[in-house]
């Protein structure tokens, strides 16, 4: 979306495609949170989508369309359209808003709900969440964090009849927390909002979580059951409009990965999007995305001639000779015998038998990600290493950004080998550390096994806020550490189901520094302890700071040289030729 917003995207009859929305991220300007009020409208708007840079555009969307409502312009086309959004879109929205934004949407839908109960359950949300809000900021005002007081001793007065909570031994919030799960149901949007606040308070560093550390009966979980992230069906492919006839060059992209994962995860948005802005600065066109042959075959019929070019995001998908690997290495052949030009990028390779690697050895430009992709190769493949397409987006957004400070001393992810995963949600439990996953189907399961042991962590969806609102991470995830690694964050990360995290590191010559043990997830919860702040400290080293700036530095200028290398299949020049900037600049 341009810098400057149109209104008339969200106050126009038609609704806007939400669905592009959830899966593009907002650039162009550097990170800047944003509260208060501008009296100019286009002002206030293109200041409010600064909040929202690195972030899904579904996001801003949203914050948009609640300023058009507060200030009563076209009300109920807005709120039709708001409507829409939350109807098409909440599993994602309830994961990736925050608090402020999720109290937002009760105020909206307690301000201009035709339904009363809707409403009325709506300000009552609103009223709890700001009710902790002014609590805290008293807590704030008294100054300097003190040590936490004794319990009292017996019940104390308070107002109008009001007596004093018993912390430790009391049962009136277990109590509230029952009956809230009673009432609010797992269908009605405002109550599953209200799930998501009431979870959020008693997991943050709220009253609701210091009690609940001295409680010794009548304890309460640090969430409300949630439904489950269930699996959301790729849309099918669509053209960008009508495919019109060459210039510009066209592409498809196939194995758009951020689609694949409903948008949850933060690091295939960015590996797409990135792709995406580098051949956009090559004067590149999208004719439209695939995930599979059929959706290419579907998507080749809606234009006379098919796109000059055929890229395949490969990412972490071509491995131990999966049925969807070879799929998708089986629709670059079709679309090659179309007199389609071929790139295969951003790819792992590993465990593929030969049959795989000749279909491979079809593509006009291969690059793997790190050296043992490559080296997984034939011996005389002709392929080129490249590190991972969500770099330059990690990196800008984290440098450019003006963030509030971290919190948090460290914070942790999950793995995508649920053993792992698993050992890493019990380590951030023990250390009451922060836990997040990057796709949602993860997030669900992970849920559900801390809410079986009534586990004192209740894991949420990571963001780009959360990435750098920490100051050190344990990771499982490959983007996630990646991402650690562009925020200037330390990182210790853990083996995943491929070498990709091994392999990148030791591209990068970070291993020593950043790679947990082999043995770490066997380990007592002390010695795990350990070795992470072993990790942790040898990262302070401004001879690694200075190692890791230079890294990404050339990692970003690798990157570019390979959208170069693509563009020039189709007879396009490198961006400075075209008077374009590179994203990677």
């Amino acid at each position: 979306m341009p810098a400057s917003v149109n209104v008339d995207d969200f106050t126009a009859a038609q609704t806007p495609d939400f669905e592009a929305m959830r899966h593009r991220v907002i650039d162009g300007t550097p990170y800047q949170p944003f509260f208060g009020r501008r009296n100019d409208l286009d002002e206030h708007l293109a200041l409010l989508r600064r909040e929202f840079v690195g972030q899904p555009e579904i996001k801003f969307a949203h914050a948009a369309m609640t300023v058009l409502l507060r200030r009563k312009i076209a009300t109920e086309t807005v709120y039709r359209h708001y409507r829409s959004l939350w109807a098409e879109h909440a599993d994602l929205l309830l994961e990736i808003l925050d608090s402020r934004w999720l109290v937002s949407a009760c105020d909206t839908i307690s301000d201009q709900s035709d339904d009363p109960e809707e409403a009325r359950a709506a300000i009552l949300l609103t009223l709890f969440v700001n009710t902790v809000k002014l609590f805290e900021t008293e807590r704030l005002m008294e100054g300097p964090v003190r040590q936490p007081a004794a319990p009292l001793g017996q019940r104390r007065q308070l107002h109008d009849g009001l007596s004093s909570f018993m912390v430790g031994v009391g049962d009136m919030i277990a109590n509230l927390l029952h009956r809230l799960d009673r009432t609010l149901t797992h269908t009605r949007l405002v109550d599953r909002i209200g799930r998501q606040l009431v979870s959020r308070t008693l997991a943050s560093d709220t009253v609701f979580s210091r009690f609940g550390r001295r409680q010794s009966c009548h304890t309460w979980p640090p969430h409300l059951p949630v439904a489950p992230i269930r699996p959301r069906p790729a849309p099918p492919a669509r053209a960008q409009g009508q495919m019109p006839p060459p210039p510009p060059p066209q592409y498809v992209l196939l194995n758009d990965t951020a689609r694949l994962g409903g948008g949850f995860h933060l690091g295939t948005l960015y590996a797409c999007h990135s792709i995406r802005s580098h051949l956009a600065a090559r004067g590149l066109q999208e004719a439209g995305w695939a995930n599979d042959l059929a959706g290419l075959r579907a998507l080749l019929a809606q234009g006379p001639t098919p796109p000059q070019l055929l890229v395949l995001n490969g990412e972490g998908t071509l491995h131990h000779c999966a049925p969807r690997a070879r799929a998708l290495l089986e629709a670059c052949r079709f679309g090659q015998s179309l007199g389609m030009k071929v790139a295969v990028l951003n790819t792992v390779w590993e465990a593929n038998d030969d049959a795989m690697a000749a279909l491979l050895r079809l593509a006009d430009v291969v690059h793997v990600r790190d050296s043992r992709s490559l080296a997984a190769l034939p011996p005389d493949f002709p392929a080129r290493v490249t590190p991972d397409a969500s770099i330059p987006i990690f990196r800008e957004v984290a440098r450019s950004g003006s963030f509030p400070a971290a919190v948090q001393a460290v914070a942790v992810m999950d793995n995508v080998v649920p053993e792992a995963a698993a050992a890493l949600l019990r380590f951030a439990e023990a250390g009451a550390l922060p836990y997040f996953a990057m796709p949602g189907a993860a997030l669900g399961r992970i849920r559900q096994d801390a809410s079986d042991r009534s586990g004192p962590v209740w894991p949420r969806l990571l963001q780009i806020t959360d990435l750098m609102a920490a100051r050190a991470w344990v990771t499982g995830r490959f983007h996630g550490m990646i991402g650690a690694l562009c925020a200037g964050r330390p990182v210790c990360a853990l083996r995943s189901n491929t070498a990709k995290i091994e392999g990148l590191l030791e591209d990068f010559g970070l291993t020593a520094e950043c790679l947990l043990g082999a043995d770490w997830l066997s380990k007592p919860a002390a010695a795990q302890r350990l070795e992470v702040e072993r990790c942790l400290e040898l990262q302070q080293d401004p001879a690694f700071v200075a190692r890791r700036a230079q890294v990404l530095q050339t990692a970003c200028d690798r990157i570019g040289q390979m959208f170069d290398q693509v563009a020039a299949l189709v007879g396009n020049p490198p961006p400075d030729r075209l008077g374009k900037a590179d994203v990677t600049s």
